[in-house]
């Protein structure tokens, strides 16, 4: 018998990687014996002395002694360890979350130092196969290159937000779809291992728990929860997924004051534009995100640095300083009074000083702000008061207090190096006084209507002197009272309610004392009834007296046919076309005077001539616009009275106001740059409500606004529905062809340009797809495809047949489709649009609502047939198509819904499912902030639009 030796097969040893141990805290290094040959190629064993001693001879002694802790038994003890210390420390930490921090650590730091020393050792790497289950064991490569992190925001084609993470290393970039992360070691695809930096590990741990998949749909909460955080440390490609306002005005330049070390005064230059505030080393762009909106803020080289070389040369200290912040100790701030020098130079400059309040230890005055308040002289409009504000024996003077007020500040620097403080309750008397009135030394004027927004006390007080006791006798009794306090004229033909009777009075009152007045009640009670005693009221005190109504062209015969209704006596003239006489006005002795707006603008020299008593702007939106011709011609109406009517007075922001009141209270909010940086963008942008409260407490004795639930609880009610039409195959064709094409070029137009110079085609866009909605023919006159909603509407007409229905559209065209069917159907209407003369239209509306004619349909355009007209004999309406503005809409359906109105009222949204229709109805719901806050008014819908609602419409 033969013997065969057997040869003894010897392993080349390597080490392997275990990535997956890592996520169970356990060692993730072992040694592998590699045999050629053998049935069993690979074994791993655990890096013992004996394995680090016999196969690593070469590593360095860090290496080994790093080797040796990869040992399970050197891990368990480290991890004993680190359990006695968080129960010795007891930090609150639960010990999952202890661990969790501090063993990753002790193992991140551990396998640093290996990796470093590992030099051109082999590595292997075993590694799950995601198919099989089963391990897999295969060369691979350590780096020790740690890779740069950056994010990407990403939106799906369900408009949903994600952040994508990328890793670049040398010239080559991984994203999360090809790398693996096992903590603070990822693996890209081509088995390349290498180390985060830890602060970077750090940032993903965090990303990962906070999961932004729940905010996905929510872009503001995913950029201030998400975004925000990451770019806080990391670059973040917001890829234009959030909306962006623009910034590109002149700076504010301001210091912040604050201490360092209870002895040293340290001023850091700051920016302010158009409010907000930027700092630190200069880059082109600053973005930040107030209220989920995205604000780009171009930032001025030039005039940051010619303001740090301003600082600069304020004390010779500051000259070898950064530029980034300049600091003083104390004392050398206070020699020879230097920082008070400052402080009034920089003041005197407007530059805004801010943190004074915010000091400890540079000293505070002991004395609280004394006011002395007297009334010096009056006007018509206006009371001079001399206004003396101290602290101790210092008087502060009023141009540099109204500074800081208007900025914000609630302190002051004194002669003596200390800090005045102003208190809530003294700014609660004295800070509106002060910011809008204009001063000439120690004497400050305002207009003598402001008295009535203050709060009680001295400031209010020293006001009420210029208004006579009488009247605020019956102020004040006209607000708690309800005994009458001026008697409706006999010459009204018309038994006013309660709260009409209220208006009225009301009126009365704020004209005593040359105080303009916005009736803003809802639509339907009556707001023209209110003035139209007013007027009556008026005449009987001077009958020499004229009154002016201007108002939408639409309504002219509307408001002369109210006048012969309720005062007959008092004779009305048209003044439009070609009956602009005003030699016939004056000469045959007429009261009221009705004309366009597009009239006044054009025949103001005339008009601003006659001394009027009453100047009446109804729907007085219209001048929402403070540089608009038509706003300007307003203004140079002379009269007695001022009365704005209008059911909507905010259509888009708080800046609507300004034009308004600025015509009813002339000086009292100052100019635009005032009334915007003190209460529009505060409001629109930063949603403040302290602003919004003290806004409102101004203008609330000015404003008077009434809803339908409030005073007239025996209105019948309406019932609003949704008729949800449903497409047919042809049609949702051409729409989503249409909506297709539309998409592509927007989205490429917004990505080249922004969203801020593609308004036009977004709307354009928008406006196409609701024709397509409405009928195709609004697009292609030959187009034979059936509209549904014309189909679904002549069903319901020819349903109502003892009913009387307003049909209302934005569209000419859309009417005049409806009005085809109506013929072919042998369903009598009435129909009036823009071109219809106001003549034709005032006979229409006396047909429909007489009792004797049997016409049942108006068809009328929105924005023509949207405000002013009675039709209470309808019970009835059907809007069309959606429109931008939800007050609009509510306008149309309250043509019916309003005094007078016997019976319930139905309103019915025609929305095409499944279409942009609907998405703007969500849209709607959504975008209804804060003009409810001030009067109650809508946000108009157009000018809010976000690129994620731009790309949410479009979907």
């Amino acid at each position: 018998m033969t013997l065969t030796t057997q040869k003894k097969i010897v392993p080349a040893v390597a080490l392997v990687l275990c990535p997956d141990e890592i996520l169970n805290q356990n060692s993730f290094f072992h040694a592998l014996h590699i045999r050629t040959g053998s049935n069993v190629p690979f074994e791993i064993f655990p890096l013992d002395e004996f394995q680090i001693e016999r196969y690593f001879q070469k590593l360095s002694n860090a290496g080994r002694q790093a080797l040796s802790r990869f040992h399970d038994n050197d891990i368990a003890f480290e991890k004993s360890q680190l359990i006695k210390r968080h129960a010795k420390e007891k930090t609150g930490m639960s010990l999952e979350k202890f661990l969790d921090k501090t063993l990753y650590r002790y193992l991140y730091e551990t396998a640093g130092i290996l990796l470093e020393a590992l030099g051109d050792t082999k590595t292997y790497h075993r590694i799950k196969n995601t198919q099989s289950g089963n391990f897999l064991i295969a060369r691979c490569h350590i780096s020790t290159e740690a890779p740069r992190l950056q994010f990407k925001v990403e939106k799906k084609a369900d408009g949903s937000l994600s952040v994508i993470t990328s890793y670049y290393r040398a010239n080559e970039q991984y994203t999360d779809a090809t790398v693996k992360r096992y903590k603070f070691l990822i693996r890209t695809s081509d088995n390349n291992y290498s180390m985060l930096r830890y602060n970077d590990y750090q940032v993903l741990e965090w990303l990962e728990a906070s999961n932004p998949g729940q905010y996905a749909g929510n872009p503001v909460l995913f950029s201030q929860r998400i975004v925000q955080k990451l770019e806080e440390t990391h670059k973040v490609d917001r890829n234009s997924c959030f909306e962006k306002n623009e910034i590109d005005k002149p700076p504010v330049s301001c210091i912040f004051l604050s201490e360092i070390s209870e002895t040293m005064l340290m001023l850091t230059p700051k920016w302010k534009y158009e409010g907000i505030l930027v700092d630190g080393a200069w880059k082109a762009i600053h973005e930040t995100t107030r209220n989920g909106v995205l604000y780009s803020v171009k930032r001025n080289k030039e005039a940051e640095e010619q303001f740090i070389s301003q600082l600069k040369e304020l004390h010779p200290n500051f000259v070898k300083q950064t530029g980034a912040f300049f600091y003083l100790s104390f004392a050398d701030a206070k020699k020879k009074q230097w920082f008070l020098k400052a402080y009034h130079s920089l003041i005197d400059q407007d530059i805004e000083i801010i943190g004074l309040e915010m000091l400890r230890h540079f000293r505070y005055s002991s004395f609280p702000a004394a006011t002395e308040m007297s009334v010096t002289g009056q006007g018509a409009d206006a009371v001079v008061l001399k206004l003396q504000v101290s602290f101790g024996k210092e008087t502060v003077s009023l141009q540099e207090l109204q500074k800081l007020l208007i900025a914000g500040q609630n302190s002051i620097l004194l002669k003596d190096n200390t800090i005045g403080i102003l208190s809530d309750d003294w700014l609660a008397q004295y800070a509106a006084v002060i910011k809008h009135g204009k001063i000439s030394k120690q004497e400050i004027m305002v207009p003598r209507w402001l008295m009535l927004g203050l709060q009680e006390g001295e400031a209010r007080q020293s006001l009420s002197a210029s208004i006579s006791e009488e009247w605020r006798e019956k102020w004040l009794s006209w607000q708690k009272q309800d005994t009458e306090i001026y008697p409706v004229p006999s010459t009204v033909k018309a038994q006013l309610r309660p709260y009409q009777q209220k208006g009225f009075e009301w009126l009365n009152l704020l004209a005593e004392i040359g105080a303009g007045a916005c009736l803003a009640d809802d639509m339907g009670l009556g707001k023209t009834l209110q003035t139209i005693a007013f007027i009556a009221y008026r005449s009987g005190l001077n009958k020499n007296a004229r009154h002016l109504i201007v108002c939408p062209a639409s309504l002219i015969y509307n408001w002369k046919q109210e006048l012969e209704k309720f005062v007959p006596g008092i004779p009305a003239f048209i003044y439009n076309g070609l009956q602009r006489n005003t030699d016939q006005f004056l000469s045959n002795e007429y009261t009221v005077m009705i004309c366009s707006y597009g009239t006044l603008r054009s025949d103001i020299d005339k008009l601003n001539a006659i001394p009027w008593d009453i100047t009446i702007i109804d729907e007085s939106q219209n001048i929402k616009n403070a540089h608009a011709q038509i706003t300007k011609a307003v203004y140079q109406l002379q009269s007695i009275a001022r009365v704005a009517l209008s059911g909507t007075p905010i259509m888009n922001n708080t800046f609507d106001l300004y034009a308004q009141l600025n015509f009813l209270l002339p000086g009292m909010f100052g100019s635009q740059e005032f009334f915007r940086k003190e209460y529009a963008n505060p409001i629109d942008r930063d949603g403040n409500k302290e602003k919004v409260k003290a806004l409102q407490q101004i203008t609330a004795p000015f404003v008077l606004r009434r809803t339908k639930d409030q005073v007239a609880a025996d209105l019948p009610e309406k019932t609003e529905s949704i008729l949800w039409c449903e497409m047919g195959e042809a049609q949702k064709m051409l729409y989503n062809e249409i909506k297709n094409q539309i998409r592509d070029s927007i989205f490429l137009n917004i990505k080249n340009e922004g969203i801020a110079k593609n308004k036009l085609s977004i709307l354009q866009g928008i406006l196409k797809l609701r024709q397509v909605c409405g009928s195709p023919r609004l697009l292609d006159n030959n187009d034979t495809t059936e509209s549904v909603k014309i189909a679904m509407l002549m069903e319901e007409l020819e349903n109502l047949t003892n009913n009387k229905t307003l049909v209302f559209s934005q569209f000419k065209d859309m009417l005049h489709l409806i009005a085809e069917r109506c013929n072919s159907a042998g369903i009598s209407y009435f129909h009036f649009d823009g071109d219809t003369p106001v003549e034709a239209r005032r006979d229409m509306v006396n047909k429909f609502q007489s009792k004797e004619d049997s016409t049942r349909v108006f068809l009328i355009s929105l924005k023509s047939g949207n405000a002013g007209l009675n039709l209470t004999a309808a019970d009835y309406v059907f809007l069309i198509d959606p429109w931008w503005n939800t007050a609009v809409q509510q306008q149309a359906i309250d043509r019916t819904h309003r005094i007078g109105q016997t019976k319930n009222v139905f309103a019915y949204k025609m929305i095409c499912k499944d279409s942009i229709e609907e998405k703007i109805i969500e849209l709607q719901e959504k975008k209804q902030l804060l003009s409810d806050e001030l009067i109650g008014a809508e946000e108009g819908f157009v000018k809010s639009l976000t690129e994620d609602d731009v790309a949410y419409l479009f979907a």
